[in-house]
């Protein structure tokens, strides 16, 4: 299975200025533990890979890139279609807005934690809401000033 995983606002922002703008530490906590199950396959964009700074522990990371440079703890990839032909087993794709963007077609789940708020991010989730379903959600929960909800998503029947 193909999954997205993704934190977004009212407005599907996901980040602002190469960051994620809210710090809301359970929701860190429900990636780490969601993102290391079904094998433990993490595929994000190079950007992404540049804003956490180092491989996620406990996981497979595999980065799209266009740089030649290898990538300590993780295995550098080239081509999105061909690695996901070839990939084995699960795959979390983990961001930015262009892989989730190119992915979203063969995405089998999402896992969106909705947060109900505007911060006037520069990057955003695609539209999903035409092609995919709510499965499950969360109660609203609330952390820092923020309230937020785990929803998970599957494809429309077509």
């Amino acid at each position: 299975m193909r999954r997205h995983i993704v934190a977004i606002d009212s407005k599907r922002g996901i980040a602002k200025g190469g960051l994620i703008p809210w710090y809301i530490p359970d929701d860190e906590a429900f990636f780490q533990s969601e993102t290391k199950k079904f094998g433990g396959k993490v595929l994000m964009g190079a950007r992404t890979y540049e804003s956490i700074k180092h491989p996620l522990a406990e996981r497979k990371n595999f980065v799209l890139t266009h740089s030649p440079e290898p990538i300590p703890g993780a295995t550098v990839v080239h081509d999105l279609a061909q690695f996901i032909k070839e990939v084995e087993g699960d795959l979390w794709i983990i961001g930015g807005s262009e892989i989730f963007a190119q992915t979203i077609d063969i995405a089998d789940e999402l896992y969106i934690t909705k947060i109900e708020a505007d911060f006037r991010c520069d990057r955003f989730y695609p539209l999903y809401e035409d092609k995919f379903e709510l499965t499950s959600r969360s109660e609203i929960k609330a952390q820092n000033g923020f309230r937020y909800q785990y929803c998970v998503y599957r494809p429309n029947h077509r």
